[in-house]
């Protein structure tokens, strides 16, 4: 990694639940289609008791890094070990404790939530499904004991009360709680969700969030979410690591992020008549250096906006607007990939 993509990472100090180094995966040429490097030598580690925000702009190699993470495809180089396990050498080792959604769970629309998870639940072993817990290790019949694990993960998703309510019927948010309840069933360490907020309304959405935030801190998961959600990425996660053009270039504690944003409190944006004798003004009178865009002056100061304003005025500068420049981790990522707005999802 580089020295900016180190220096800009807090000291989270949870147990290493998944680890990606040097992974790359290149899609060869064929008769239909051109050589594509789609993930280009990327590193980081996710940690237990953290959510881990997977960000970048169409194209960027998120599905694909997504994919070769929960086991979906193969690297073409690098390694990707999950509780120390190699996905490639010892797959059933390293994906025993992982659970994953992959874009909108699909599930049989015909048939109850208890149903579809009693399935899922028929699919793992009891020491998956027992997870150490007393109470459960003392029930002997193994369908017994998907029954007790089944209640637990539909309390914990808050879908109890649906549990016989047939899938098709669920809300998109029920839906998503369900194919989270369906990765939980095996107690993993490491939950892997793409796009989990997708297609839900902001109640939806804030149910979700507090739920992986629960997830992370009472249970101790390590969480990776990949998301175009911008807004809801700085609500719901620890740190995010940014992709562009399949390499990772840049990783960032959160609250890194909200301190440049409490900095941009002293940015202001000003836009005048004539833009450059404001900035020869604001230099001359105030000693404000300002950086000229086309339509607008960007400076940092402490003065009083009212004062700045004033001797604009007075000085025969019409001012159209003066305001603080507000920013979000949306900015944050505009400006480490380049990209315009409409460009982002």
């Amino acid at each position: 990694m580089n020295n900016e993509i180190v220096n800009s990472v807090g000291n989270f100090q949870g147990e290493v639940v998944a680890k990606i180094e040097n992974v790359s995966k290149l899609y060869k040429r064929t008769s239909k289609t051109q050589e594509v490097l789609a993930v280009d030598n990327v590193s980081f580690e996710v940690r237990a008791g953290e959510v881990l925000g997977l960000l970048g702009p169409n194209g960027a190699g998120k599905s694909t890094l997504i994919k070769m993470i929960s086991g979906l495809a193969h690297p073409t180089s690098g390694h990707i070990e999950v509780m120390g396990h190699d996905i490639k050498k010892d797959r059933a080792a390293a994906m025993h404790r992982v659970g994953a959604v992959i874009e909108s769970p699909d599930m049989y629309g015909n048939k109850s939530a208890d149903w579809i998870l009693k399935y899922y639940a028929s699919l793992h072993d009891r020491e998956s499904l027992e997870n150490g817990n007393p109470q459960l290790q003392k029930i002997e019949k193994k369908a017994d004991l998907d029954k007790a694990r089944i209640k637990e993960v539909l309390e914990l998703v808050g879908l109890i009360n649906r549990k016989d309510s047939k899938f098709k019927t669920f809300s998109m948010g029920m839906k998503q709680r369900l194919g989270i309840a369906q990765a939980l069933l095996n107690n993993p360490r490491f939950l892997i969700l793409d796009e989990p907020a997708n297609g839900l309304d902001p109640a939806g959405i804030r149910e979700i969030r507090n739920l992986l935030k629960m997830l992370a801190k009472e249970k101790n998961m390590g969480i990776l979410v990949s998301s175009h959600q911008l807004a809801e990425m700085q609500l719901m996660c620890d740190r995010v690591i940014i992709i562009d053009n399949g390499r990772l270039v840049k990783e960032v504690d959160i609250h890194h992020v909200e301190e440049q944003i409490t900095k941009s409190e002293r940015t202001y944006i000003l836009i005048t008549n004539d833009n450059e004798k404001a900035a020869q003004i604001l230099k001359e009178t105030f000693d404000i250096e300002a950086k000229i865009t086309p339509a607008s002056l960007i400076f940092e100061t402490d003065i009083p906006t009212a004062k700045i304003n004033k001797d604009l005025v007075l000085k025969d500068i019409e001012v159209s607007m003066l305001r603080p420049q507000e920013k979000n981790l949306e900015d944050f990522f505009l400006e480490v990939t380049k990209k315009d707005k409409y460009q982002i999802k």
